[in-house]
């Protein structure tokens, strides 16, 4: 057996976590950029909090709040000319996975010449972006511990497009439930199957290894339990505890194997139908379930196994019934039962083609 782990981003977990935000960013420097969407943070008194705490410690800041769903090459431009015109330090991250990864972004182009489009994909990255630090206000996208970033080229193509880098690891990770109370069940639904998906994923890959497995697993039986629950109780304080750790968990597994072709399939679907991106993984799922199932069945037994306590063995060994199962855990954990998505055949055609392009994901696949 052999395997490497890397995670380099120091992890506060915990109820009140995101107070310990001015102590460290001092040890990063004098002035912090905040990169945060437009209206929640502001509206929930997250920013006011954040504020709070870095002029306790004597720390400057700025905020840039211009963060849209999806983020696009147009803002993360101007996210960092604002951070050389401000003369920042370093960067705090405040939201989900888009204001996460705009910063990592965002610290991209304050270090590195233009243009971006020269680090889609892999390993191309060639200067270590500004110290970031990452508080999620999600349970999902898991970016706070992964190497990863999406955008979309608005440039191009207007597909969205992956950074993935080892200097995109933030510094240090601030987890603070608290949070999270306030999300919207449909925000928790989204945001809970994306974090089930990238668990599922990294466990079904051919890049997954022992360790990688174990953590995996129990990201996806901790789901089981709490994504249904903080989906009925917003304010359940316990399921959004234990639901923020899964994700914790499946953004580390996701950063040391990478997705499948399930995200890849999803991409064009949330770039040309505004569909959030955890829902679109939710909605292809069980067809990805019933169609892959017999090359690793398994690996595809013991998810099924995990995710649904008290699940009898021949019906985790069924890919039919197995994939039935999960969709109907699905819809309890918020999945929208119709969806809903006209697509005509010229488009279909169009994404299969992209999708193909991406060998990487169907490698691991």
């Amino acid at each position: 057996m052999e395997f490497a782990f890397y995670l380099p981003t120091k992890v506060h977990f915990g109820q009140g976590k995101v107070k310990k935000v001015g102590k460290i960013a001092k040890k990063y420097g004098e002035k912090a950029l905040v990169v945060t969407g437009r209206t929640s943070a502001r509206k929930l008194g997250f920013l006011e909090l954040i504020e709070k705490e870095l002029k306790k410690e004597g720390v400057k800041f700025s905020f840039f709040e211009k963060i849209e769903p999806n983020p696009s090459i147009d803002t993360v431009k101007k996210g960092a000319e604002f951070f050389k015109q401000e003369r920042c330090d370093m960067i705090i991250a405040l939201g989900g996975g888009s204001s996460l990864d705009a910063a990592k972004v965002i610290g991209i182009m304050v270090k590195n010449p233009a243009p971006l489009s020269s680090y889609f994909g892999k390993n191309k990255v060639k200067e270590e972006i500004p110290p970031l630090i990452a508080i999620p206000t999600t349970s999902g996208t898991g970016s706070e511990v992964t190497p990863y970033a999406v955008i979309t080229d608005t440039e191009n193509d207007h597909v969205k497009k992956v950074i993935a880098d080892p200097h995109l690891f933030p510094k240090e990770a601030l987890l603070d439930p608290e949070l999270t109370i306030t999300l919207p069940p449909s925000v928790t639904s989204d945001t809970g199957i994306d974090a089930l998906s990238h668990a599922v994923e990294s466990y079904l890959s051919k890049k997954s290894f022992p360790l990688s497995q174990t953590i995996a697993l129990e990201a996806i039986r901790i789901i089981g339990i709490y994504l249904p629950r903080a989906v009925k109780r917003p304010d359940d304080l316990e399921a959004r505890t234990y639901l923020m750790y899964a994700s914790l968990l499946a953004g580390m597994v996701i950063a040391q194997t990478g997705a499948t072709i399930l995200h890849t399939m999803g991409y064009p679907l949330t770039s040309n139908f505004n569909i959030p991106h955890g829902r679109v993984n939710g909605i292809l799922l069980p067809s990805f379930w019933e169609k892959s199932f017999s090359g690793e069945p398994e690996k595809f037994s013991k998810v099924v196994a995990s995710l649904l306590e008290g699940i009898e063995d021949s019906q985790a060994k069924n890919p039919v019934k197995s994939a039935l199962f999960i969709k109907e855990f699905l819809h309890k954990a918020g999945l929208p039962k119709n969806p809903n998505i006209n697509i005509e055949e010229e488009e279909l055609s169009r994404f299969a083609h992209e999708i193909i392009k991406n060998k990487g994901k169907i490698a691991v696949s």
